[in-house]
C-alpha cells in the first residue's frame, strides 16, 4: 500500500501546511551535493512534497524541478503557485511506476516515504535507483526510527515496522507510520552506496519519551 487518501484529507483541513525548506533536508544538500555550483539543467525531483515546502529552495539553484505528490487537492494548489514547473509537479504515487521518464541529479524524501510499508518503500526505492543519473544523489530525511516514542502505540499491522490508525499525536490521521532500524536500513539500500547516516533524537520536555529519526544520503552504486 502506498499514498494514503487520508494525507489528502489533513491537507483539506489546512494540517501539515508547512511552507519553509526544511533545515535538515537543506544542510545535507548543500554538503552532500553539487546543487550550489549547479546550472538550470541540474534535475531534481522530490517525492511526496508536500504544500511544497522545499519548492522555493530549489528554484534559487535551478528551474529543472519536478515532484510526485498523492494529493490531488495539494497538487492543485502547488500548480497555481508555481506555474513555472507546474508540467512538473505529478498527482501520483511514488512507491509505483513514476510518470515521468527522465533521470535526475538529486532526489529528496523529507518524511514522504516513511508513512508507507516496507514493501512499498522498496518499490519506491527501485524507482528512485532507477531515475537516478549515474552520479545521481538520493536524500532521505525523518525516516522514523523504532526507539521513537510513538513506535510503541498505534495499530500494528502485517508489517512490523509499520502502525496505522492513530488517533492523537504527530501522526494522529495520516494513515501508515513506518519506523526503521539500522539493519532494516541496510537491507532496503543495498542498492546504493551509503554516503552519509545520522540517526538523532530529541526530548521535549513535558512530553513522555523521545522523538528519533534517520536521515540518509545515498548514492546510485553501479
Amino acid at each position: 500500500m502506498g499514498f494514503s487518501k487520508q494525507w489528502n484529507e489533513q491537507y483539506r483541513d489546512n494540517y501539515h501546511m508547512s511552507i519553509w525548506p526544511w533545515s535538515k533536508l537543506v544542510s545535507l544538500t548543500m554538503r552532500m551535493t553539487d546543487l550550489r555550483k549547479a546550472n538550470d539543467d541540474f534535475a531534481v525531483m522530490e517525492v511526496g512534497c508536500g504544500a511544497g515546502a522545499n519548492i522555493p529552495f530549489f528554484a534559487a539553484y535551478t528551474k529543472t524541478i519536478y515532484a510526485i505528490e498523492g494529493s490531488a487537492f495539494i497538487v492543485n494548489i502547488l500548480k497555481e503557485r508555481f506555474p513555472q514547473i507546474a508540467k512538473n509537479i505529478f498527482t501520483g504515487d511514488f512507491a509505483k511506476e513514476w510518470p515521468v521518464d527522465k533521470q535526475f541529479d538529486l532526489i529528496v524524501d523529507r518524511a514522504a516515504s516513511t508513512h508507507n510499508t516496507t514493501p512499498a518503500i522498496k518499490e519506491y526505492l527501485v524507482q528512485a535507483h532507477k531515475h537516478l543519473n549515474d552520479d545521481g544523489i538520493l536524500i532521505i530525511t525523518d525516516w522514523f526510527s523504532t526507539e521513537h516514542n510513538c513506535f510503541s502505540y498505534g495499530e500494528p499491522t502485517d508489517d512490523e515496522y509499520t502502525k496505522s490508525d492513530y488517533e492523537t499525536g504527530p501522526f494522529a490521521n495520516v494513515g501508515n507510520v513506518h519506523y526503521f532500524n539500522r539493519k532494516l536500513i541496510a537491507e532496503l539500500i543495498a542498492d546504493f552506496e551509503l554516503l552519509h547516516i545520522e540517526h538523532l533524537t530529541s526530548q521535549v520536555e513535558g512530553e513522555d519519551g523521545a522523538h528519533a529519526c534517520w536521515n540518509l544520503v545515498l548514492k546510485k552504486r553501479q
